[in-house]
């Protein structure tokens, strides 16, 4: 029998979606997506242990062969097309099947098998006009150097005396929800807070720790119009009253910014001006994408996804390539649970 390889051939790990649309309050109007994101070889390029991880072959005529094929995982054959494992780790996939008489073996892929680490919110309460806020964006470039696993939103407010262009306009409901009453105001998961002098301790003795919910996310710009996919699963079942929080933030955004700081010489700010001239301003949150206070999650059995998306057009300010979405799972009292970021168009899988 002849035997060939065509690494043009992709094995696709299959995600069967179903898509929701979700309106922000106030903010920006979303519409119903037209065509689902997709990903030419991994679908799902990391599963949560137990999860079943359905494996797909089309061939080069555009021929879904699945049910023909055999499927190896790590060089062993497997029943069906269905794999799980309970074993943590990095796996390879690939398929045989039979095509005019002539044997196929498809290209090699790899996924992940994991167990969810947690990623801690933090939100900074800022505004250009804060002469003591660059010291809670002190705090998180540093944090940023030692830790992946924290998620970060800047929520700018403005003032009269010191116009702040980065102005989110929902600011002043997110301080009443979470009682912010003076700038600089840090808060860990939405509800607690960071208190002076934002000890990196505080976040790093609970940021990558084993959690048991995961979120991906994945987006695609054409134009100026955004897509949007947000993937969601539990390891026992979503929780009743759990909302999801999705976010678009501005990075590389240079700015004046007052520094009370300038004359602190132990201040990473001595001496850089008052104001700051070209302050690098991060993190900015731009818009909501979900509800401010987050979409509902519906009833989702363990080890199932929850699937939703977004589309947003782009207004000509943003610098598309300094756009990050920000997704977050918040409880029935607002707390964070777990969070994700990505650039946009970066596919990134559960964690």
């Amino acid at each position: 029998m002849i035997t060939k390889r065509i690494p043009k051939i992709a094995l696709l790990l299959l995600l069967t979606l179903s898509f929701s649309c979700s309106k922000t309050e106030e903010n920006v109007p979303l519409t119903t997506p037209t065509a689902e994101i997709t990903v030419d070889k991994l679908v799902r390029k990391a599963s949560l242990r137990n999860q079943e991880i359905p494996f797909r072959i089309i061939n080069e005529a555009g021929l879904d062969v699945t049910d023909s094929a055999t499927f190896y995982v790590d060089g062993e054959p497997i029943e069906g097309s269905v794999f799980s494992s309970s074993t943590i780790g990095e796996f390879e996939v690939y398929g045989v099947y039979l095509e005019d008489g002539v044997e196929v073996t498809t290209n090699t892929e790899t996924f992940n098998v994991i167990i969810p680490k947690r990623k801690v919110v933090i939100e900074d309460y800022t505004g250009a006009w804060c002469g003591f806020c660059p010291r809670v964006a002190g705090a998180i470039t540093d944090l940023h150097e030692i830790s992946d696993d924290v998620t970060v939103v800047a929520i700018h407010e403005t003032a009269v005396s010191f116009p702040d262009p980065m102005h989110f306009d929902q600011v002043q409901l997110l301080k009443d929800i979470f009682g912010v009453e003076g700038f600089p105001a840090a808060r860990i998961n939405r509800s607690n807070n960071w208190p002076m002098p934002h000890p990196i301790s505080d976040i790093t003795s609970i940021a990558g720790l084993d959690t048991n919910l995961s979120i991906a996310l994945n987006s695609e710009l054409t134009g100026n119009e955004l897509l949007v996919q947000v993937n969601v699963v539990y390891e026992e079942g979503s929780v009743q009253g759990d909302k999801l929080v999705v976010y678009l933030v501005e990075n590389g955004i240079i700015y004046g910014q007052v520094n009370y700081y300038n004359e602190d010489t132990t201040s990473p700010f001595f001496n850089m001006g008052d104001p700051i001239p070209d302050f690098e301003h991060n993190e900015v949150l731009r818009k909501s994408l979900s509800s401010l206070l987050g979409d509902a999650i519906p009833s989702t059995a363990a080890l199932n996804e929850y699937v939703t998306s977004f589309t947003i057009n782009l207004p000509s300010e943003y610098v598309t390539d300094n756009l990050d979405i920000v997704a977050m799972v918040v409880d029935s009292n607002n707390e964070a649970k777990n969070s994700q970021y990505a650039h946009i168009e970066e596919d990134k899988p559960y964690q």
